[in-house]
């Protein structure tokens, strides 16, 4: 049983397919290979729908032993001990580094320099770069002046780096959320080598910025005894990049994750589960929600509270949050299109009293915390 202690929001709609008994492939062989004990931190900093992404497919692995949700503290004491890697999220690389402490950095600098692994993902990337103010894994430095806003970001991939991370693939487009830019440095610490770059770039973020055509997209090295690799991009943001993920644990750790992640039944009822919300009250809780419905194949799970989303939803979950989260929601537009989502006959869920200031409707449905969520939405869905 794999520990979920303690984990807004990029969009992700997870689309994991529908499937009839007839299209049923055969039950799979248990595995029974090496598996892993990862390390996943997500203390204040590690932030949006990526981590709670990377959250399902480091559990839904078989390759996974146990996930040990880490906040600062826990690096401090010794928690990283006995962990076959450690993985970094994405979200702002300083208050990661500010909620580690330089207590934890160091730690975190010994388990790696000692033989330990790191994973990192865009602000996990951030992390590893050549700076005073980060925890200087790798032989990269910052390029401050280039940045990009949200998108999809071609990159390609060495031939080495192919062989490395068992992938196909030569050049794919990423999810690239205003990811850090890098170049390569000279440093006597470490060795690193550049297995992707850009071959485009995202328009900058409300200013001037130079393209990061060029730049690299995807890191790998030693520090000491130990390995790092990381991506500046967001593997876990698609279905189609996955893959890139399961590459970059199996470069590091020779074991390749396959997740295995509950298929919906056919016309599953499509569950909107707003992250930014979910995520005030703490990282464990929205991930024990999260699990709860998606492991409830008659529900389809889309992450992220927008227009584009509610118009696929057939039911909104309006999860357990702090009060002052609640209210700032009700403040907004947030009720009135809430409103028009609910007087078109679709359902909403809200969980915890926090919600009374969301008013009533006849398709609004609240329940307390204590109330199985998945059979709480499919019951709202059924009225």
């Amino acid at each position: 049983m794999k520990k979920l202690l303690l984990f807004a929001a990029a969009a992700i709609f997870i689309c994991t397919g529908c499937a009839t008994t007839a299209q049923k492939a055969a039950p799979a062989k248990p595995y029974t290979g090496k598996q892993l004990r990862a390390g996943f931190y997500i203390d204040k900093g590690s932030r949006g729908g990526g981590v709670l992404n990377l959250a399902r497919l480091l559990h839904y692995s078989p390759q996974i032993k146990e996930v040990v949700y880490l906040k600062g503290k826990d690096l401090v004491k010794g928690k990283l001990k006995g962990l076959d890697m450690i993985v970094m999220p994405g979200g702002s690389s300083q208050l990661q580094m500010t909620s580690m402490t330089p207590a934890g950095v160091k730690a975190l600098q010994d388990y790696v320099r000692n033989g330990g692994i790191y994973v990192g993902i865009c602000a996990g990337f951030h992390i590893t770069l050549n700076r005073p103010e980060r925890a200087q894994l790798m032989p990269y430095t910052y390029v401050k002046e280039a940045v990009g806003n949200r998108g999809d970001a071609l990159i390609e991939f060495t031939p080495e780096a192919k062989k490395l991370l068992g992938i196909d693939t030569t050049k794919i487009f990423v999810r690239y959320s205003r990811g850090p830019v890098a170049k390569e440095a000279q440093w006597a610490k470490g060795s690193c080598k550049t297995y992707a770059v850009y071959k485009s770039s995202v328009s900058p973020v409300n200013r001037m910025g130079k393209s990061f055509y060029g730049t690299p997209a995807l890191i790998g090295g030693t520090y000491g005894k130990g390995k790092v690799i990381a991506s500046s991009f967001h593997p876990e943001g698609k279905t189609a990049t996955y893959h890139i993920f399961s590459g970059m644990v199996y470069a590091v750790t020779g074991v390749k994750l396959t997740p295995v992640i509950p298929q919906p039944v056919f016309r599953p009822v499509r569950t909107l589960f707003p992250a930014v919300q979910a995520m005030q009250k703490g990282t464990k809780p929205a991930i024990e929600e999260l699990l709860a419905l998606e492991k409830n194949t008659a529900l389809q799970l889309i992450i992220g509270l927008n227009s584009d989303n509610l118009a696929l939803a057939d039911v909104v979950v309006l999860p357990a949050t702090l009060p002052e989260t609640a209210k700032k929601f009700a403040k907004g537009e947030s009720p009135k299109i809430l409103k028009e989502f609910m007087d078109r006959g679709r359902k909403v869920v809200a969980v915890g009293p926090e919600w009374k200031v969301i008013p009533d409707h006849k398709n609004l449905t609240r329940i307390p915390v204590s109330a199985e969520l998945d059979k709480a939405v499919l019951k709202a869905a059924s009225k």
